[in-house]
């Protein structure tokens, strides 16, 4: 009878447990799919404010900003090699890293200058972002969709460091970009390197 009870109880616990797993993807993937929209909202209602600024021969003014929700992603990054297509947002703690890809503060900004490093999950739970990453090969290419414009990186390194080998943070003198994300098993850090396409 205590076999029969404890097997019953696993089984709920189990069930659980599988139930919450499928509830924060179903969550990540609801708010990625609401970022994205968002931002190429944003991205649509500032052409159209351009356009009517010049026909008016106007200017926008702060009460012309989109919504302050739609400002939490600062690019959308596509990656046609392992289809994806994700918002990247500002940060790289441990909420915003559950919904986006997050975007290391202090780091440069897409097209710009300096090293552009972003990291995200490639796990179930949250979001598999970057479960296809050990697949890039130089040359393969990485663009931000940004309300300046588009930029195209292509891929031009890749290795496994551990995970308190920050200096593949330090900064550039060419625009490029660093991507952070774990390997299987989430020991250690797999890292893409890549430059501004010319």
């Amino acid at each position: 009878m205590k076999k029969k009870i404890a097997g019953t109880i696993l089984i709920i616990l189990g069930a659980i447990i599988i139930a919450s797993a499928v509830f924060m993807r179903y969550s990540a993937v609801k708010k990625q799919k609401d970022m994205i929209t968002k931002f190429e909202k944003t991205l649509k209602d500032m052409g159209d404010n351009e356009v009517n600024n010049e026909k008016n021969g106007t200017s926008s003014s702060p009460k012309d900003s989109p919504d302050k929700d739609a400002l939490k992603a600062i690019a959308i990054m596509e990656i046609p090699k392992i289809n994806l297509d994700a918002a990247v947002a500002e940060g790289t703690d441990v909420n915003t890293l559950r919904y986006a890809i997050g975007h290391f503060e202090g780091t440069a900004l897409p097209g710009k200058k300096g090293n552009f490093c972003v990291a995200g999950h490639r796990n179930y739970t949250y979001s598999e972002y970057f479960k296809k990453a050990d697949e890039l090969t130089n040359g393969d290419e990485i663009i931000l969709k940004t309300k300046e414009g588009n930029y195209t990186y292509k891929v031009t390194d890749k290795k496994i460091v551990e995970p308190e080998e920050v200096s593949v943070l330090n900064p550039t003198k060419e625009a490029t970009i660093t991507i952070v994300t774990c390997t299987p098993g989430a020991t250690k850090r797999l890292i893409i390197k890549g430059e501004l396409s010319k």
